[in-house]
């Protein structure tokens, strides 16, 4: 079936001056033209049109979907993969910004009627979701989404005792930094206690332990200037440093 400017243009929603334009620049050009010189658009530039759409709802450039449609299909399929990967991730991103602000509504408007588990568990989720809106694509980058859903449930599962034995296992770490940076020199031993304290401030969250997975969050640490912020603020410039060199050098056998 062959549509001509004004059909195509009303099928998919978009104006004939735009098809003219992307005719003009070589991005979409027609099938055929008839003999009364009208544009005829077949199946074959319809789809073209499609996944020309989809890169602009991306918002890539013109000039970019070009080169884009050059690239062999599976290299294209490639590229959308990402882009569906970071839309999902702004989905969950979204979804989980939505729910704090409307358990934030629900304690506003009910909070002398709410438990201190009941109130817990909210405070648990806003953390979830407060720290995947400050570092959620970062993590990504090290770790499968499959990986940090089970962190984010045995976050969600900790109960009272062990959320605060989980602060006061940081508070402890965040002290031994401080001593550290004062001191400027670390020893042996302290290296490991930071290390050791690290470890199991992470079990918490962590479902199973890994050396390798270690080195990894803390070198995102490092890469990072909002992690290095966290421990350089609480516990001096150069905290996130000498916890990355005493990880590293209690992970590396």
């Amino acid at each position: 079936m062959a549509y001509t400017i004004k059909a195509l243009a009303e099928l998919v929603g978009i104006s004939t001056r735009t098809l003219r334009y992307y005719d003009q620049i070589n991005l979409l050009k027609p099938a055929t033209t008839n003999d009364a010189n009208y544009r005829l658009y077949e199946r074959k530039q319809v789809q073209r049109l499609h996944e020309i759409m989809t890169y602009r709802s991306l918002s890539f450039t013109l000039e970019e979907i070009k080169q884009l449609l050059k690239k062999p299909p599976t290299e294209r399929d490639n590229d959308l993969k990402q882009q569906l990967e970071k839309l999902e991730q702004q989905q969950n991103k979204l979804a989980l910004t939505i729910k704090a602000v409307q358990q934030q509504l629900a304690i506003n408007q009910g909070v002398d009627k709410m438990t201190d588990q009941e109130q817990f568990e909210i405070f648990k989720q806003q953390k979830i979701a407060a720290n995947e809106a400050q570092f959620g694509a970062e993590i990504r980058t090290k770790y499968s989404k499959e990986e940090i859903e089970q962190t984010n449930r045995q976050y969600a599962n900790l109960t009272a005792a062990q959320f605060h034995d989980m602060q006061v296992t940081e508070n402890n770490l965040i002290s031994l930094l401080k001593q550290a940076t004062t001191q400027h020199n670390v020893t042996t031993e302290q290296a490991q206690t930071i290390y050791q304290l690290h470890r199991h401030w992470l079990s918490y969250t962590w479902p199973t332990y890994s050396a390798e997975a270690h080195r990894g969050l803390v070198e995102l640490y490092l890469a990072d200037q909002r992690f290095a912020n966290y421990y350089d603020q609480q516990a001096g410039i150069g905290a996130t440093q000498i916890l990355h060199d005493s990880i590293v050098q209690f992970t590396q056998n």
